[in-house]
């Protein structure tokens, strides 16, 4: 199953059967957009759009607690300074927490480099709904660590566009391997340009993806449309 949903995800989910999602996985706006002179210092800018600012990173949680199956996880990307208030507001709805996911990247971009510490990581919560069975596919033979090494999107997996936050399509299908089994139904909110619609697809997953941006949400059809006519 693919569905590929224009609109607010906050109206959208509403029309999504309960209990029918077995992983949320997605990677909401983090509200950490500003103008700044880097771009004319050679650096890359933080000011990644208007989407990415006065987002409300709470409200579309309510509804997720009623969509998730009752073993169902969810995995939420975000700032640092972010995890701490979405984690607890979650736990208020019906989660939780169980550990906190960390991607380390090989080739960060650099921001003012002799004056601080470069950030070579981006961090996710992964919460499941209480008293449930969630699903763990151990990866690693020794033991899993909450940690996922690689490089920042290539330029390949760019090709249809660009999106200024897209995640690689390794990261995704590692947490989707690990979280989820063959034919179960993942859901993004927040689709973007399709990432994990993309790593669904390589790993037989059901897929609902749901974009209000409709330059993002063209390019997520494309881009999917193409993978499934190879």
């Amino acid at each position: 199953m693919l569905k590929l949903l224009l609109g607010d995800c906050l109206n959208v989910m509403k029309n999504i059967e309960p209990l029918s999602i077995d992983l949320i996985l997605t990677d909401p706006p983090y509200n950490i957009s500003k103008e700044n002179n880097f771009n004319t210092m050679g650096r890359q800018g933080i000011d990644f759009g208007e989407w990415d600012k006065d987002f409300n990173l709470l409200s579309w949680i309510d509804i997720t607690s009623n969509l998730l199956s009752k073993n169902g996880s969810m995995i939420i990307f975000n700032d640092w300074k972010n995890i701490g208030e979405i984690s607890k507001y979650a736990e208020r709805n019906g989660f939780d927490i169980k550990d906190m996911l960390r991607w380390e990247k090989l080739n960060p971009m650099p921001r003012n480099i002799n004056r601080r510490y470069v950030t070579d990581f981006e961090i996710a919560v992964w919460l499941v709904k209480k008293k449930s069975k969630w699903t763990f596919n151990k990866i690693d033979e020794k033991y899993q660590r909450p940690k996922f090494v690689g490089g920042l999107t290539p330029k390949s997996e760019k090709s249809f566009g660009k999106h200024p936050t897209q995640k690689p399509i390794f990261l995704m299908e590692r947490l989707i391997t690990i979280h989820s089994n063959i034919r179960e139904t993942i859901l993004d909110p927040f689709m973007g340009v399709g990432t994990t619609g993309v790593a669904c697809k390589n790993l037989n997953r059901s897929f609902i993806g749901i974009e209000k941006d409709e330059t993002f949400f063209e390019i997520s059809k494309n881009r999917i449309k193409e993978f499934i006519n190879e």
